[in-house]
Protein backbone atom coordinates (compact mmCIF):
# COMPACT_ATOMS: atom_id res chain seq x y z
CA UNK A 1 0.00 0.00 0.00
CA UNK A 2 1.23 3.58 -0.76
CA UNK A 3 0.19 7.18 -0.16
CA UNK A 4 0.72 9.38 -2.45
CA UNK A 5 1.90 12.71 -0.83
CA UNK A 6 2.46 16.09 -3.01
CA UNK A 7 3.45 19.15 -1.47
CA UNK A 8 3.06 22.27 -4.05
CA UNK A 9 5.35 25.01 -3.54
CA UNK A 10 6.02 28.59 -4.76
CA UNK A 11 8.15 27.01 -7.50
CA UNK A 12 8.02 23.40 -8.14
CA UNK A 13 5.86 20.64 -6.62
CA UNK A 14 7.59 17.16 -4.55
CA UNK A 15 5.66 14.64 -4.94
CA UNK A 16 6.71 11.17 -2.84
CA UNK A 17 4.90 7.42 -2.76
CA UNK A 18 4.91 6.48 1.39
CA UNK A 19 3.76 2.80 2.44
CA UNK A 20 1.99 2.26 5.55
CA UNK A 21 5.20 2.20 7.76
CA UNK A 22 5.82 6.03 6.69
CA UNK A 23 8.77 4.81 4.71
CA UNK A 24 9.76 6.74 1.74
CA UNK A 25 9.73 4.42 -1.53
CA UNK A 26 10.23 7.35 -4.54
CA UNK A 27 10.48 10.84 -4.77
CA UNK A 28 10.16 13.25 -7.74
CA UNK A 29 9.77 16.61 -8.27
CA UNK A 30 8.89 18.89 -11.13
CA UNK A 31 9.45 22.81 -11.95
CA UNK A 32 6.77 25.62 -12.56
CA UNK A 33 7.75 29.52 -12.26
CA UNK A 34 5.67 32.30 -11.63
CA UNK A 35 5.35 35.24 -13.97
CA UNK A 36 5.85 39.10 -13.19
CA UNK A 37 3.67 40.34 -15.92
CA UNK A 38 4.06 44.29 -14.74
CA UNK A 39 5.32 45.92 -11.09
CA UNK A 40 3.75 44.29 -7.79
CA UNK A 41 1.86 41.96 -10.02
CA UNK A 42 3.03 38.01 -9.51
CA UNK A 43 0.94 35.34 -10.67
CA UNK A 44 1.35 31.37 -11.66
CA UNK A 45 -0.08 29.65 -14.44
CA UNK A 46 -2.52 26.98 -12.83
CA UNK A 47 -2.46 24.76 -15.54
CA UNK A 48 1.49 24.86 -15.65
CA UNK A 49 1.08 23.37 -11.74
CA UNK A 50 -1.39 20.95 -12.91
CA UNK A 51 1.01 19.75 -15.81
CA UNK A 52 3.66 19.33 -13.69
CA UNK A 53 1.72 17.23 -11.04
CA UNK A 54 0.88 14.82 -14.08
CA UNK A 55 4.79 14.79 -14.93
CA UNK A 56 5.16 13.51 -11.52
CA UNK A 57 1.87 11.42 -11.09
CA UNK A 58 3.13 9.37 -14.80
CA UNK A 59 6.78 8.76 -13.23
CA UNK A 60 4.79 6.90 -11.06
CA UNK A 61 3.40 4.73 -13.23
CA UNK A 62 4.81 1.40 -12.10
CA UNK A 63 3.19 2.22 -8.61
CA UNK A 64 -0.31 3.09 -9.91
CA UNK A 65 -1.94 0.11 -8.99
CA UNK A 66 -0.51 0.12 -5.42
CA UNK A 67 -1.73 3.74 -4.31
CA UNK A 68 -4.32 3.62 -1.90
CA UNK A 69 -5.13 7.49 -0.79
CA UNK A 70 -4.11 10.71 -1.88
CA UNK A 71 -2.79 13.61 0.40
CA UNK A 72 -1.34 17.37 -0.58
CA UNK A 73 -0.27 20.27 0.28
CA UNK A 74 -0.18 24.01 -1.28
CA UNK A 75 1.49 27.31 -0.31
CA UNK A 76 -1.12 29.97 0.32
CA UNK A 77 -2.00 32.62 -0.14
CA UNK A 78 -2.89 31.68 -3.80
CA UNK A 79 -5.32 32.96 -4.83
CA UNK A 80 -7.62 31.07 -7.93
CA UNK A 81 -10.79 32.47 -9.68
CA UNK A 82 -12.39 29.36 -11.05
CA UNK A 83 -15.58 28.70 -13.49
CA UNK A 84 -18.36 25.67 -12.50
CA UNK A 85 -16.37 23.15 -14.01
CA UNK A 86 -13.20 24.39 -11.62
CA UNK A 87 -11.12 26.22 -14.29
CA UNK A 88 -9.12 28.95 -14.11
CA UNK A 89 -10.45 32.16 -15.25
CA UNK A 90 -7.16 34.10 -14.42
CA UNK A 91 -3.72 33.09 -13.18
CA UNK A 92 -3.20 32.13 -9.35
CA UNK A 93 -2.19 35.43 -7.58
CA UNK A 94 0.33 34.52 -5.08
CA UNK A 95 1.42 35.30 -1.87
CA UNK A 96 4.46 37.82 -3.41
CA UNK A 97 1.45 39.91 -5.19
CA UNK A 98 1.32 43.12 -3.87
CA UNK A 99 -1.35 44.90 -6.19
CA UNK A 100 -4.20 45.39 -3.59
CA UNK A 101 -2.29 47.98 -1.72
CA UNK A 102 -5.99 50.19 -2.18
CA UNK A 103 -8.59 47.50 -0.92
CA UNK A 104 -5.91 47.32 2.26
CA UNK A 105 -6.63 50.69 2.94
CA UNK A 106 -10.12 50.85 1.90
CA UNK A 107 -10.25 47.89 4.60
CA UNK A 108 -8.74 49.92 7.21
CA UNK A 109 -10.55 53.21 6.48
CA UNK A 110 -14.63 51.52 6.12
CA UNK A 111 -13.81 48.41 9.22
CA UNK A 112 -10.75 49.21 11.18
CA UNK A 113 -7.57 47.37 11.72
CA UNK A 114 -9.05 46.17 15.43
CA UNK A 115 -12.21 45.09 14.25
CA UNK A 116 -10.71 42.86 10.95
CA UNK A 117 -8.26 41.48 13.28
CA UNK A 118 -10.95 40.90 16.22
CA UNK A 119 -12.36 38.77 13.28
CA UNK A 120 -9.67 37.27 11.26
CA UNK A 121 -6.61 37.45 13.75
CA UNK A 122 -4.59 39.33 11.58
CA UNK A 123 -4.76 42.75 10.00
CA UNK A 124 -5.42 42.57 5.61
CA UNK A 125 -2.01 42.69 4.67
CA UNK A 126 -1.57 43.10 1.35
CA UNK A 127 -0.43 39.55 0.29
CA UNK A 128 -1.10 38.22 3.31
CA UNK A 129 -4.93 38.37 3.36
CA UNK A 130 -6.13 36.94 0.00
CA UNK A 131 -9.83 39.34 0.93
CA UNK A 132 -7.88 42.64 -0.60
CA UNK A 133 -6.99 40.46 -3.89
CA UNK A 134 -10.80 39.24 -4.28
CA UNK A 135 -11.78 43.23 -3.79
CA UNK A 136 -8.87 44.10 -6.08
CA UNK A 137 -10.46 41.96 -8.90
CA UNK A 138 -13.83 42.87 -8.34
CA UNK A 139 -13.35 46.66 -8.52
CA UNK A 140 -10.86 45.82 -11.22
CA UNK A 141 -12.47 42.95 -13.42
CA UNK A 142 -15.68 42.91 -12.77
CA UNK A 143 -15.74 40.59 -16.10
CA UNK A 144 -13.69 38.11 -14.35
CA UNK A 145 -15.19 38.38 -10.79
CA UNK A 146 -18.94 38.05 -12.69
CA UNK A 147 -18.17 34.73 -14.55
CA UNK A 148 -15.78 33.12 -11.28
CA UNK A 149 -18.02 30.78 -9.61
CA UNK A 150 -15.70 29.77 -6.60
CA UNK A 151 -12.84 31.54 -4.96
CA UNK A 152 -10.79 29.66 -3.39
CA UNK A 153 -6.78 28.95 -2.90
CA UNK A 154 -4.76 26.37 -5.05
CA UNK A 155 -6.04 24.07 -2.58
CA UNK A 156 -9.79 24.54 -3.57
CA UNK A 157 -8.65 23.95 -7.16
CA UNK A 158 -6.91 20.87 -6.28
CA UNK A 159 -9.33 19.23 -4.44
CA UNK A 160 -12.10 20.27 -7.14
CA UNK A 161 -9.96 18.61 -10.35
CA UNK A 162 -9.13 15.73 -7.64
CA UNK A 163 -12.61 15.04 -6.90
CA UNK A 164 -15.43 17.03 -8.27
CA UNK A 165 -15.96 18.74 -4.99
CA UNK A 166 -15.27 22.55 -3.73
CA UNK A 167 -13.49 22.73 -0.44
CA UNK A 168 -11.77 24.26 1.03
CA UNK A 169 -10.02 24.21 5.26
CA UNK A 170 -9.58 26.34 7.91
CA UNK A 171 -6.44 26.95 7.65
CA UNK A 172 -6.58 28.74 3.81
CA UNK A 173 -9.73 30.23 4.70
CA UNK A 174 -7.97 32.19 7.17
CA UNK A 175 -5.73 33.48 4.94
CA UNK A 176 -8.38 34.14 3.02
CA UNK A 177 -9.13 36.83 6.04
CA UNK A 178 -12.77 36.13 5.16
CA UNK A 179 -13.43 33.66 8.05
CA UNK A 180 -14.37 33.76 11.96
CA UNK A 181 -10.76 32.61 12.57
CA UNK A 182 -10.79 33.61 16.25
CA UNK A 183 -14.25 31.83 17.21
CA UNK A 184 -13.04 28.31 14.22
CA UNK A 185 -16.76 28.98 13.14
CA UNK A 186 -16.89 29.51 9.32
CA UNK A 187 -17.05 32.45 7.18
CA UNK A 188 -17.81 35.55 8.53
CA UNK A 189 -21.01 37.50 7.56
CA UNK A 190 -19.53 40.79 9.03
CA UNK A 191 -17.03 40.84 6.43
CA UNK A 192 -18.49 39.47 3.48
CA UNK A 193 -21.80 41.76 3.97
CA UNK A 194 -19.62 45.18 4.76
CA UNK A 195 -17.41 44.63 1.22
CA UNK A 196 -19.96 43.00 -0.81
CA UNK A 197 -18.08 39.85 -1.12
CA UNK A 198 -21.59 36.91 -2.03
CA UNK A 199 -20.56 33.68 0.55
CA UNK A 200 -21.93 31.31 -2.46
CA UNK A 201 -18.77 32.27 -4.68
CA UNK A 202 -16.98 30.77 -1.80
CA UNK A 203 -16.15 26.96 -1.25
CA UNK A 204 -17.33 25.14 1.92
CA UNK A 205 -15.10 24.62 4.95
CA UNK A 206 -14.11 21.10 6.35
CA UNK A 207 -11.14 20.33 8.35
CA UNK A 208 -8.04 19.42 6.79
CA UNK A 209 -7.71 16.06 5.90
CA UNK A 210 -11.51 15.50 5.24
CA UNK A 211 -12.58 12.85 2.87
CA UNK A 212 -15.36 14.35 1.04
CA UNK A 213 -15.03 12.07 -2.41
CA UNK A 214 -13.11 9.65 -3.64
CA UNK A 215 -11.10 10.07 -6.50
CA UNK A 216 -13.28 11.61 -9.71
CA UNK A 217 -13.56 9.08 -13.06
CA UNK A 218 -12.12 11.89 -14.92
CA UNK A 219 -8.97 11.89 -13.33
CA UNK A 220 -8.28 8.50 -12.84
CA UNK A 221 -8.62 8.25 -17.06
CA UNK A 222 -6.40 10.95 -17.21
CA UNK A 223 -3.85 9.83 -14.94
CA UNK A 224 -4.09 6.24 -14.50
CA UNK A 225 -4.65 6.18 -10.68
CA UNK A 226 -7.44 4.19 -9.27
CA UNK A 227 -10.60 5.96 -9.50
CA UNK A 228 -12.51 6.25 -5.98
CA UNK A 229 -9.36 5.91 -3.63
CA UNK A 230 -10.01 8.29 -0.87
CA UNK A 231 -8.43 12.37 -1.49
CA UNK A 232 -7.67 14.10 1.66
CA UNK A 233 -8.96 17.98 1.07
CA UNK A 234 -5.49 19.24 1.68
CA UNK A 235 -3.57 22.29 3.54
CA UNK A 236 -1.04 25.26 4.01
CA UNK A 237 2.20 23.84 3.65
CA UNK A 238 3.18 25.10 6.93
CA UNK A 239 -0.04 23.65 8.58
CA UNK A 240 0.53 20.20 7.65
CA UNK A 241 4.55 20.44 8.51
CA UNK A 242 3.70 20.53 12.27
CA UNK A 243 2.08 17.51 11.65
CA UNK A 244 5.09 15.58 10.17
CA UNK A 245 7.41 16.80 12.55
CA UNK A 246 5.45 15.60 15.87
CA UNK A 247 4.29 19.23 16.94
CA UNK A 248 0.86 18.64 18.85
CA UNK A 249 1.30 20.84 21.65
CA UNK A 250 0.94 24.49 22.57
CA UNK A 251 4.13 25.81 22.06
CA UNK A 252 6.00 23.67 19.97
CA UNK A 253 8.05 25.12 17.44
CA UNK A 254 8.97 24.74 13.73
CA UNK A 255 11.25 26.98 11.75
CA UNK A 256 11.02 26.37 8.15
CA UNK A 257 14.53 27.39 5.92
CA UNK A 258 13.89 27.50 2.41
CA UNK A 259 13.39 30.03 -0.34
CA UNK A 260 10.89 31.62 2.85
CA UNK A 261 12.34 31.98 6.47
CA UNK A 262 9.16 30.87 8.34
CA UNK A 263 8.37 30.53 11.87
CA UNK A 264 5.28 29.31 13.21
CA UNK A 265 4.38 28.44 16.86
CA UNK A 266 1.07 26.33 17.92
CA UNK A 267 -0.48 28.07 20.80
CA UNK A 268 -4.04 27.34 22.25
CA UNK A 269 -4.82 30.83 22.94
CA UNK A 270 -5.83 32.79 20.46
CA UNK A 271 -3.60 36.23 21.04
CA UNK A 272 -3.51 38.64 18.24
CA UNK A 273 -0.36 40.96 17.37
CA UNK A 274 0.30 42.92 14.83
CA UNK A 275 3.74 41.64 13.67
CA UNK A 276 2.58 38.21 13.18
CA UNK A 277 -0.58 35.94 11.66
CA UNK A 278 -3.03 34.52 13.96
CA UNK A 279 -4.30 31.31 11.68
CA UNK A 280 -5.73 27.89 12.65
CA UNK A 281 -3.72 25.20 13.02
CA UNK A 282 -4.60 21.54 11.94
CA UNK A 283 -5.99 20.13 14.64
CA UNK A 284 -9.75 22.11 16.28
CA UNK A 285 -9.04 24.52 18.60
CA UNK A 286 -5.06 25.08 18.35
CA UNK A 287 -3.71 27.75 16.38
CA UNK A 288 -0.43 28.88 14.63
CA UNK A 289 1.48 32.06 15.53
CA UNK A 290 3.00 32.38 12.24
CA UNK A 291 5.65 35.13 10.57
CA UNK A 292 7.84 34.85 7.21
CA UNK A 293 10.19 36.94 5.23
CA UNK A 294 12.18 36.15 2.36
CA UNK A 295 14.90 33.18 3.37
CA UNK A 296 16.84 31.35 0.51
CA UNK A 297 15.62 33.81 -1.96
CA UNK A 298 17.52 36.61 -0.85
CA UNK A 299 20.48 34.13 0.07
CA UNK A 300 20.05 33.49 -4.39
CA UNK A 301 20.18 37.30 -5.05
CA UNK A 302 23.30 37.91 -3.07
CA UNK A 303 25.18 35.44 -5.55
CA UNK A 304 24.19 36.13 -8.46
CA UNK A 305 24.78 39.89 -7.66
CA UNK A 306 27.74 40.25 -5.68
CA UNK A 307 29.25 36.45 -6.38
CA UNK A 308 28.77 35.67 -10.16
CA UNK A 309 32.43 34.44 -10.68
CA UNK A 310 31.49 31.52 -8.00
CA UNK A 311 29.55 28.10 -9.28
CA UNK A 312 26.49 27.79 -7.18
CA UNK A 313 28.89 24.70 -5.60
CA UNK A 314 31.38 27.19 -4.53
CA UNK A 315 29.23 29.84 -3.19
CA UNK A 316 26.80 27.27 -1.14
CA UNK A 317 29.18 24.24 -0.19
CA UNK A 318 32.55 26.58 0.45
CA UNK A 319 31.58 30.56 1.00
CA UNK A 320 28.28 30.52 2.96
CA UNK A 321 29.33 28.09 5.70
CA UNK A 322 32.50 30.47 6.14
CA UNK A 323 30.52 33.14 6.37
CA UNK A 324 28.43 31.37 8.84
CA UNK A 325 31.28 30.58 11.12
CA UNK A 326 31.38 34.36 12.10
CA UNK A 327 30.09 36.13 15.01
CA UNK A 328 26.81 38.40 14.27
CA UNK A 329 26.89 40.30 17.03
CA UNK A 330 30.33 42.19 15.69
CA UNK A 331 29.42 42.76 12.31
CA UNK A 332 29.09 46.34 12.20
CA UNK A 333 26.24 45.94 8.88
CA UNK A 334 22.54 45.30 9.34
CA UNK A 335 19.88 44.09 6.84
CA UNK A 336 16.38 44.43 6.89
CA UNK A 337 15.18 41.45 4.93
CA UNK A 338 12.54 42.99 2.70
CA UNK A 339 13.73 42.13 -0.57
CA UNK A 340 9.95 40.56 -1.27
CA UNK A 341 8.26 42.99 0.63
CA UNK A 342 6.82 42.42 4.12
CA UNK A 343 3.36 40.05 4.11
CA UNK A 344 3.11 41.56 8.07
CA UNK A 345 3.10 45.35 7.41
CA UNK A 346 0.35 47.48 5.82
CA UNK A 347 3.09 49.47 3.85
CA UNK A 348 5.55 48.76 1.03
CA UNK A 349 8.95 47.81 2.72
CA UNK A 350 12.09 47.13 0.93
CA UNK A 351 15.38 45.37 1.56
CA UNK A 352 18.04 47.50 2.84
CA UNK A 353 22.22 47.07 4.11
CA UNK A 354 22.32 49.65 6.74
CA UNK A 355 25.83 50.46 8.77
CA UNK A 356 27.92 50.75 4.91
CA UNK A 357 31.16 52.18 4.65
CA UNK A 358 34.09 51.86 2.52
CA UNK A 359 35.34 49.02 4.52
CA UNK A 360 32.69 47.36 3.73
CA UNK A 361 33.01 44.11 1.62
CA UNK A 362 30.72 41.60 0.53
CA UNK A 363 31.83 39.01 3.29
CA UNK A 364 30.11 41.86 5.86
CA UNK A 365 26.94 42.33 3.49
CA UNK A 366 26.28 38.35 3.50
CA UNK A 367 26.48 37.89 7.06
CA UNK A 368 24.18 40.67 7.84
CA UNK A 369 21.47 39.27 5.27
CA UNK A 370 21.70 35.54 6.85
CA UNK A 371 21.32 37.79 10.03
CA UNK A 372 18.49 40.00 8.76
CA UNK A 373 16.18 37.15 8.01
CA UNK A 374 15.95 35.70 11.38
CA UNK A 375 15.15 38.83 12.82
CA UNK A 376 11.13 38.27 12.10
CA UNK A 377 11.92 34.52 13.79
CA UNK A 378 13.86 36.43 16.89
CA UNK A 379 10.75 38.87 17.36
CA UNK A 380 8.03 36.18 16.61
CA UNK A 381 9.39 33.29 19.27
CA UNK A 382 9.70 36.56 22.35
CA UNK A 383 6.37 37.25 22.06
CA UNK A 384 4.75 33.89 21.65
CA UNK A 385 7.24 33.39 24.59
CA UNK A 386 5.03 36.38 26.50
CA UNK A 387 2.12 34.86 26.97
CA UNK A 388 2.56 30.60 26.58
CA UNK A 389 5.62 28.39 27.77
CA UNK A 390 7.51 26.89 24.57
CA UNK A 391 9.32 24.10 24.28
CA UNK A 392 12.88 24.60 24.43
CA UNK A 393 13.57 22.23 21.27
CA UNK A 394 12.63 23.74 17.87
CA UNK A 395 12.17 21.83 14.72
CA UNK A 396 13.66 22.23 12.23
CA UNK A 397 13.00 21.79 8.23
CA UNK A 398 13.79 23.09 4.61
CA UNK A 399 16.41 23.01 2.06
CA UNK A 400 18.59 25.45 3.14
CA UNK A 401 19.20 23.13 6.38
CA UNK A 402 23.03 22.35 7.25
CA UNK A 403 25.04 21.87 10.09
CA UNK A 404 26.82 25.44 9.90
CA UNK A 405 23.30 26.65 9.83
CA UNK A 406 22.09 25.08 12.81
CA UNK A 407 24.82 25.96 14.64
CA UNK A 408 24.21 29.49 13.34
CA UNK A 409 20.59 29.74 14.04
CA UNK A 410 22.13 28.74 17.77
CA UNK A 411 24.40 31.78 18.17
CA UNK A 412 21.03 34.11 17.03
CA UNK A 413 18.67 32.02 18.79
CA UNK A 414 19.88 31.65 22.52
CA UNK A 415 18.18 29.28 24.94
CA UNK A 416 16.87 27.02 22.60
CA UNK A 417 18.35 23.42 20.43
CA UNK A 418 17.20 22.30 16.74
CA UNK A 419 16.11 18.93 15.69
CA UNK A 420 16.00 18.64 12.33
CA UNK A 421 13.07 16.99 10.57
CA UNK A 422 13.19 16.49 7.26
CA UNK A 423 9.85 16.52 4.26
CA UNK A 424 7.91 17.38 7.27
CA UNK A 425 4.77 18.54 4.59
CA UNK A 426 5.17 15.11 2.80
CA UNK A 427 5.13 13.21 5.91
CA UNK A 428 2.55 15.20 7.64
CA UNK A 429 0.47 14.43 4.70
CA UNK A 430 0.97 10.53 4.83
CA UNK A 431 0.38 10.76 8.85
CA UNK A 432 -2.89 12.24 8.22
CA UNK A 433 -3.59 9.64 5.59
CA UNK A 434 -2.48 6.30 7.08
CA UNK A 435 -4.71 7.29 10.34
CA UNK A 436 -7.40 8.21 7.54
CA UNK A 437 -7.18 4.44 5.92
CA UNK A 438 -6.76 2.76 9.30
CA UNK A 439 -9.63 4.40 11.00
CA UNK A 440 -11.75 3.60 7.95
CA UNK A 441 -10.73 -0.65 8.27
CA UNK A 442 -12.30 0.26 12.11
Amino acid sequence: MYILSMDFGTSSIKASLIDEHLRTVDTVKEEYFFKIPKPNFVELDPEDVFSAMLKCIKRFGPYHDGIEAIAYDTFSPSVAFMDKDGNPLYPIITHLDRRSSEQSKKIIREMGENEFQRITGTFPFTGGASVTTMLWVKENMPGIYGDTCKIGHLVTYLYKKFTGHWATDPTNAAQMAMYETIKWSGWSKEILTQFGIDESKLPEIHNAGTVLSGLSREFSRLTGLKEGIPVLLGTNDATVAHVGAGNNNPGDILDISGSSEIITILSDKPVTNSKYYLRNAYYPGQWQIFAITTGGFAIDWFKNEFCREMSKEEFFSSYVPEIMQRNPAENPVTFLPYLTGDRQSLRKKKGTFNGLSLDTGRDEMLLSLLTGIHEPVIDTIRLAGEFQKLNPVIKLTGGLISENFINFKKRLLKGFDFEQKDDCPILGNAITAVRYLNNAKT
